[in-house]
């Protein structure tokens, strides 16, 4: 199936000008779309840990070596920072994944044509 043949209906109805035309103005708004969405995410992550994520990995940095000092603490407390610490790297590879997927995604918006 050839780019002409998808944008065809669009084009014959009336709602873009061009094939060229539809894509460009469909991937652009799915670009913003995917910015958005990375947006929202870290919003979120942000909002769960009250701070951004360089603070989040310098704090997740600190209780990894806290845990690996474990100086005085019961069985029961270094089990429950360890646990602790397993959630927030979980946040951590998600939180960084989507940083990254933003930064691609702003990127690729700063390359394409309005």
């Amino acid at each position: 199936m050839s780019v002409e043949t998808i944008f065809e209906p669009l084009v014959r109805r009336k709602l873009f000008a061009s094939p060229e035309e539809a894509a460009r103005k469909l991937v652009r708004n799915y670009v913003l779309q995917q910015i958005a969405t990375y947006r929202q995410q870290i919003a979120e992550f942000e909002r769960r840990h009250g701070m951004d994520f360089e603070q989040f990995t310098r704090y997740t940095s600190e209780r990894i070596a806290l845990l690996r000092r474990a100086n005085g603490q019961s069985d029961e407390e270094r089990q429950r920072l360890a646990q602790a610490i397993m959630q927030d790297e979980d946040d951590w590879l998600e939180w960084k994944a989507a940083e990254d997927m933003l930064q691609s995604w702003l990127g690729l918006q700063e390359e394409s044509p309005a």
